[in-house]
């Protein structure tokens, strides 16, 4: 799903079923860490914190960069997105191996990254726009011209066909949380049925 569809609150709803789960997001991060002295390179030293701890990349600062500029939101991609596929792959390896029958990817860019490979279902969250950039405000504390920024990145972000060819099921999201627990409950059923 895309920005603040609900892939979060997915992603608990499966992990209260004992389903483990890899947010992409939060690997995001840690690639920033990864690649911190390129990304400092290709970026400049605006986007990195200096602290007695140590170095970090100011991720807001580097938002407003990548948000505002397609042509630097793909040189970032260029930079984080190999760390992060094979982290992904890494984490699912593992949680197979330590005995977990489905494990979760949580993930808005999915098909960009090529995740979907690793994949033998996709849960397709929606939410309505609206609903999308009143949780990006509230969630992210960032102002509303920075929530369109991110949601307009992923306008062409939508479910399709995978060279796998896996079953994609949409859910909605835009009732509250309890009808997105009874349509996720749904599909878990669904894609237990056909194990």
């Amino acid at each position: 799903g895309k920005y603040c569809s609900g892939k979060n609150s997915v992603a608990e709803i499966l992990e209260k079923r004992q389903i483990p789960s890899i947010d992409v997001d939060k690997l995001g991060h840690q690639a920033l860490t990864a690649n911190l002295n390129t990304i400092a390179e290709v970026f400049g030293d605006s986007v990195i914190e200096r602290k007695t701890e140590g170095d970090f990349v100011n991720r807001r600062a580097l938002g407003e960069i990548v948000f505002s500029d397609p042509s630097r939101l793909k040189e970032l991609e260029k930079i984080s997105h190999p760390w992060m596929k094979e982290e992904t792959a890494r984490l699912v390896d593992a949680h197979l191996d330590a005995g977990a029958s489905h494990v979760i990817i949580n993930a808005a860019i999915l098909y960009k990254m090529k995740l979907d490979s690793l994949c033998d279902c996709i849960i397709w969250v929606e939410a309505p726009f609206i609903n999308r950039v009143r949780r990006a405000v509230k969630r992210d504390s960032i102002s509303l011209v920075s929530a369109l920024k991110r949601i307009y990145t992923q306008r062409q972000v939508k479910p399709k066909p995978s060279e796998n060819s896996v079953d994609i099921y949409r859910v909605g999201n835009r009732a509250g949380i309890a009808y997105l627990e009874r349509r996720v409950v749904d599909v878990l059923k669904a894609i237990e049925q056909k194990d």
